[in-house]
């Protein structure tokens, strides 16, 4: 199937994103960040490639980038369980842990039979999140004695 956009066909695009996704796994940022540009530029429709660059940032401390890229990759894909951990990972990391809490639950959720590793790093993540705000509760209300 081709993208109308630009004549290029759907295993061409897969490719590419295979590429940018080794170049991810062997630390080359700055290889897979320019492959994944350019899918977004070649089809904003897809939202892998956002989740893919917002990664990428993750994992380069751009936290902001990285909020934005999940953002729009969850705009396009809900249920997007890797934006959702990740988007949580990253708002976990900026200190909104109410947040954070609710996109792990929310990708938690997509898988109830915990089948997608994901889920069990969400798990995890939920946990501790849920753990700093109960944390700060007493905290807070041992203040107020």
């Amino acid at each position: 199937m081709a993208n109308p956009d630009n004549g290029t066909t759907g295993p061409e695009l897969l490719e590419r994103a295979m590429e940018g996704f080794e170049f991810y796994e062997q630390g080359d940022y700055a290889s897979a960040r320019s492959i994944f540009e350019e899918l977004c530029a070649r089809d904003p429709r897809e939202a892998y490639y956002r989740t893919a660059l917002g990664a990428i940032c993750l994992a380069e401390d751009e936290l902001d980038q990285a909020l934005d890229n999940f953002n729009q990759a969850l705009t396009l894909n809900a249920k997007d369980a890797a934006a959702l951990v990740n988007r949580g990972e990253v708002r976990l990391r900026l200190g909104d842990i109410v947040d954070a809490a609710q996109d792990f639950a929310r990708a938690v959720d997509l898988d109830p039979e915990n089948k997608d590793p994901l889920t069990l790093r969400a798990r995890l993540l939920v946990a501790a999140a849920l753990e700093t705000i109960e944390a700060a509760q007493r905290s807070a209300h041992a203040e107020w004695k």
